[in-house]
């Protein structure tokens, strides 16, 4: 049975018998069938450009070609921005290099930043970021996170002196190595023979001194280098007095009758150090490095501050050291030495 109604059928009768050349009648606003919001949708995503997804795996040899926007055209279609031009390059992996020593995979700049904490005890960040990491501080915060979690290292915030004009308490954050560290750092053969390895930080009151020790000594490094000084060794004054003092005990031990004040001198004289009013005055940092030509050298190096008073500096400028000064305590020294100029000619600024 049909199920559709007469009234249907009359409809399809007059759709036929209707004339092709007669236009059809305007519907009514009522009658005009709208677009669902799907089939909207559809037709804005029709109009999107597709997204291009890089994929690694399926990259071309690049043939460059110059664009019209300044950009380069690669063989598979790709654009690339020259902006990325400017980025840091990429950074070697991590190896198994001290796996043996360390336990743990390591770039070449991590390992060099714990041999170069290790020898001076102390350094900033910033002077790490600056002289390791040619100012990539991101990179270098991200190292050291890695060896923190892996107990190699111990990361302080610092106050800085006060120069009593201002009230801000100002801080700076320094690296040094843990006593696992030191450890292991002795049996990985990337320490150089002879070089000492310190771990842990001593006198906190003295660290900001400390720091300015390892940049006064890369002004010095470079000028040896330069005239081809090489196989750099550091040697701080905790060495050198611990080595000092351990001559002179040896001395007195043999010779128990001998003038305190003539072994002094001897022992002094051993180690190429002068003895000012009775006392052997020793350096900050002794550099030790080799000749082009054979044999050995050594720069000693003192960070004055602004507690230095007049005589002290006079002393360590008659002992033959090369003298820094931080910016900070530039000011405030030379009111100490007023107006000694020969003093003054003799200090280098870090």
């Amino acid at each position: 049975m049909d199920p559709r109604s007469p009234l249907e059928y009359s409809r399809d009768l007059e759709r036929n018998d209707r004339d092709p050349r007669v236009p059809s009648p305007v519907r009514s606003p009522a009658r005009i069938e709208t677009p669902t919001i799907y089939e909207t949708v559809e037709r804005v995503l029709q109009r999107i450009q597709p997204r291009v997804v890089f994929n690694p795996r399926g990259r071309k040899p690049s043939v460059q070609v110059e664009g019209d926007i300044g950009r380069k055209i690669t063989s598979g279609g790709s654009q690339e921005d020259p902006r990325r031009s400017h980025e840091a390059p990429r950074r070697p992996k991590r190896t198994q290099d001290l796996s043996v020593a360390i336990g743990l995979q390591t770039r070449p700049t991590e390992q060099k930043l714990l041999v170069e904490v290790g020898k001076f005890r102390v350094i900033s960040v910033k002077d790490l970021a600056r002289e390791l990491y040619n100012g990539q501080e991101s990179q270098l915060r991200h190292d050291l996170g890695y060896l923190k979690e892996h107990g190699l290292i111990e990361t302080h915030f610092i106050n800085v002196r006060r120069d009593g004009r201002s009230e801000d308490v100002r801080r700076f954050d320094a690296v040094t190595l843990t006593k696992s560290a030191q450890r292991m750092l002795n049996k990985s053969g990337l320490v150089p023979e002879g070089q000492r390895i310190y771990s842990g930080l001593v006198k906190p009151r003295e660290a900001e001194h400390d720091t300015q020790i390892y940049r006064a000594y890369q002004k010095e490094a470079a000028t040896i280098e330069s005239e081809g000084g090489r196989n750099l060794r550091v040697k701080l004054d905790f060495e050198l007095k611990a080595q000092l003092n351990r001559a002179m005990y040896l001395v007195r031990k043999q010779q128990p009758d001998r003038d305190a004040t003539e072994i002094k001198a001897e022992v002094a004289e051993q180690f190429n150090l002068k003895v000012i009013n009775d006392r052997v005055v020793v350096p900050d940092l002794r550099i030790e490095y080799d000749l082009p030509s054979g044999g050995s050298a050594q720069v000693d190096v003192e960070v004055a501050t602004a507690a230095y008073r007049h005589g002290h500096i006079a002393h360590k400028v008659q002992a033959g050291f090369r003298m820094y000064v931080s910016n900070g305590d530039i000011g405030r020294l030379g009111a100490a030495i007023q107006d000694d100029h020969d003093l003054m000619s003799e200090i280098l600024d870090i």
